[in-house]
């Protein structure tokens, strides 16, 4: 039994000298595809005893830039809506002004309509006394 002890104490350092390694990154530029997904296989249980140990730190910085572009997009959205509502504030306050302006333009309209009403049913005598009052002798 000493002999299967000591074996698989030679597989588990074994292992774990792969997985330091893996962690290391030391097998990142191999050129042997086959040979680098055996290593990798090999250092699979090493990750996975470390990430649950101590917490896996690449996963904990790709969550708080997470966390961070969520921040920002809600900042962003704020601001975006707050430049919204000023613009529609701004269409409102337009359309308001225009509508000031048809109804101006509609007055003006009637009271042209009605002058060229009065100026069409005065006599010639009459035409000649109003253009002697506006302008004189």
């Amino acid at each position: 039994m000493n002999r299967w002890l000591i074996v698989g104490l030679i597989v588990l350092v074994l292992l774990i000298i792969v997985g330091v390694a893996y962690d290391q990154g030391v097998f990142d530029n191999m050129e042997f595809g086959r040979l680098a997904t055996i290593f990798a296989a090999l250092a699979a249980p090493y990750m996975a005893v470390k990430n649950m140990l101590f917490g896996n730190k690449d996963l904990k910085a790709f969550q708080d830039k997470y966390d961070q572009l969520k921040t920002d997009e809600v900042v962003h959205r704020t601001g975006l809506d707050q430049q919204i509502k000023a613009k529609e504030d701004r269409i409102a306050n337009l359309d308001k002004e225009v509508q000031l302006l048809d109804a101006k333009i509609e007055v003006l309209e009637m009271k042209k309509k009605r002058v060229d009403q009065d100026v069409n049913s005065m006599s010639v005598d009459d035409t000649k006394n109003e253009v002697r009052n506006l302008f004189g002798d």
